[in-house]
């Protein structure tokens, strides 16, 4: 008699017990998906491994320990060299979510600030003085195994992290290099609404559960960098010491991929991005700063002389 053939559920679900606290090929993996496969994945608040409470401020924190994050999920048959892209389907809020100042981290200095904790109500953030705004949340961070070392959970790379994008959010598209086999997808720090740059470092952070799945690529060129697309954009990101060191980087990814897709040369294509791209900032807040590049998505798919390249 033979065995049973075992299928493979339609949905998968990763707890947020499933955690870890840095990007790492050395993590085992919580579990491995096809790619295709819904993903329901839990995340914990950035501040998640503390008991926080009214009047409490964010000073003294164990940084190691904040931004948990679920994973890591293994992707079946991704190689170092493939593209992996993380559609995000859908992100529900959950619970209040803490919003104060880390000292030494925003933009501004800032004296310590007692906590203040959003809830959300019929799709809007309750905020003091009866301000409402609408929920928007994204992921804070959104990342993939290095091909190095292992690198903190606060901290943002090539490999993704803790980019603090408030376009890596339900309708988009995240790519993502993979560097080590699996991928080893993870990630956490939602919050109910960021705007660009996280000014005060510390946007409303709450738990979240997240739907998303993945589509290997192995059809297109190697990435360097993470790259966004939504409907409207098509965004090139990267992280250095400086906004200027990133957004360069970024520049020079977007560069590289008009020269593929058009047959331009660099000089012609350095002008053609000076015309129809934005430098826009991503976070200023978690050590190195993330910078992003922007185009219009039907303008940058008309460059393409060859339609397998199209985004």
């Amino acid at each position: 008699m033979s065995s049973p053939t075992l299928e493979t559920p339609a949905i998968v679900r990763v707890p947020r017990e499933a955690k870890v606290f840095s990007y790492s090929k050395d993590h085992e993996p919580a579990v491995t998906v096809e790619p295709g496969q819904t993903v329901v994945v839990e995340t914990t608040s950035a501040f998640g491994e503390f008991a926080l409470a009214p009047g409490d401020d964010l000073s003294g924190l164990d940084v190691a320990r904040c931004d948990p994050l679920t994973g890591p999920i293994a992707i079946a048959g991704a190689e170092p060299g493939d593209v992996l892209e993380v559609h995000i389907d859908s992100i529900e809020v959950e619970g209040l979510a803490p919003q104060g100042v880390l000292p030494e981290i925003g933009i501004l200095d800032w004296p310590r600030l007692p906590l203040e904790f959003l809830a959300v109500e019929d799709g809007e953030i309750i905020f003091p003085g009866g301000l409402r705004l609408a929920v928007r949340p994204n992921l804070g961070c959104i990342g993939v195994a290095p091909a190095g070392e292992p690198v903190a959970s606060v901290l943002p790379g090539d490999f993704g992290g803790n980019i603090d994008t408030r376009f890596v959010c339900a309708g988009a598209t995240v790519r993502l290099p993979v560097f080590a086999p699996g991928a080893l997808l993870v990630l956490g720090d939602c919050h109910q609404l960021q705007g660009d740059g996280e000014l005060c470092g510390v946007a409303p952070e709450t738990d979240a559960v997240v739907t998303l799945h993945t589509t290997l690529r192995k059809d297109l060129a190697p990435l360097s960098r993470p790259q966004i697309l939504t409907g409207e954009r098509v965004m090139f990101l990267a992280s250095a010491p400086t906004l200027e060191e990133a957004g360069a980087l970024a520049t020079r990814d977007l560069l590289e991929a008009i020269v593929a897709a058009t047959g331009l040369s660099e000089d012609h294509a350095y002008l053609l991005l000076t015309m129809i791209a934005d430098l826009e900032v991503c976070q200023v807040v978690n050590g190195l700063r993330t910078a992003r590049v922007g185009v219009d998505r039907i303008l940058f798919e008309g460059l393409h002389e060859d339609s397998s390249l199209s985004v």
